[in-house]
């Protein structure tokens, strides 16, 4: 079982940063779910920032995917599922090549339409609250 992080301020970030860069195994996919506004493209700015990331983070609302890379080079593929209405359209949109390449690192804001897509897959599910300013963080193996 993963822990709970939080209930945490909005500058203290960086404690659910540094657990989810400190895993063993690391998960190839890590998926957001929240509330508009929990907090899910600034947790995955700080991830890409705790990577030596570069590029400028953006929510990829509107095209489904944006690409990144670290500091050492690792793609990082950033996708937002939250205007996608089923997981053929996933499929139609090439989402498949990065569920699938080992080589990148996945980050999936508002998986649940296309959750069949992730099975068997290395994935860390990251749920975000966010209640009066406060954070709670909680962290499985598969979204439920």
């Amino acid at each position: 079982m993963k822990p709970n992080i939080g209930p945490l301020g909005e500058t203290e970030i960086s404690k659910v940063v540094d657990y989810i860069t400190n895993l063993k195994p690391q998960p190839r996919i890590i998926t957001f779910t929240g509330n508009l506004g929990a907090g899910k493209t600034t947790l995955i700015r700080a991830l890409l920032k705790a990577a030596n990331s570069s590029d400028e983070i953006s929510s990829p609302t509107f095209g489904i995917v944006n690409e990144y890379h670290t500091g050492k080079g690792r793609m990082v593929c950033h996708t937002d599922w939250y205007r996608t209405k089923s997981a053929e359209e996933l499929m139609d949109a090439g989402l498949m090549e990065y569920i699938h390449n080992d080589d990148c690192l996945m980050l999936i804001e508002w998986p649940e339409v296309g959750v069949a897509l992730l099975d068997g897959e290395n994935c860390l599910h990251v749920n975000i609250e966010h209640h009066n300013h406060k954070r709670l963080y909680r962290f499985t193996d598969r979204l439920s």
